[in-house]
């Protein structure tokens, strides 16, 4: 989990061939309404979150493991600078929780992902009910 976590707060593509099963990992977002695959996708779900947050960085507060899965709880921070989910740009410092859960295959590389990051307190942290 800490070479996932240098992945996703680097974007590093070289990372993320180390860590992934590219060929059979599947992971659902909600960015989008069906599951995806490979590591293109991945790379571009948190190229997506940089493009709007470049300083984006995520912590691990708690990680639960059994077998091959883990449940990991993240702290994400950053500061939109750059138009995000629809919201102009705001210069707003954002702190949010995710909760993710992870499978392994035996060679210790994730094929699956699901991800709960806590869109409607990070879309409220930037005003986007507010209008």
């Amino acid at each position: 989990m800490q070479k996932f976590l240098q992945f996703i707060n680097t974007c590093d593509r070289k990372i993320a061939e180390e860590i992934i099963d590219d060929a059979n990992v599947v992971f659902r977002a909600p960015t989008s309404p069906e599951p995806m695959h490979g590591i293109d996708a991945y790379v571009g779900v948190v190229q997506m979150m940089r493009s709007g947050m470049p300083d984006v960085q995520w912590q691990i507060e708690e990680i639960i493991a059994e077998d091959n899965k883990v449940m990991c709880r993240f702290t994400l921070t950053g500061t939109q600078s750059n138009p995000f989910f629809g919201v102009p740009a705001t210069g707003k410092k954002v702190a949010v929780t995710a909760m993710n859960i992870y499978e392994f295959n035996e060679d210790g590389k994730i094929i699956r992902e699901e991800g709960l990051p806590d869109i409607f307190s990070l879309l409220g942290q930037l005003g986007a009910f507010n209008k």
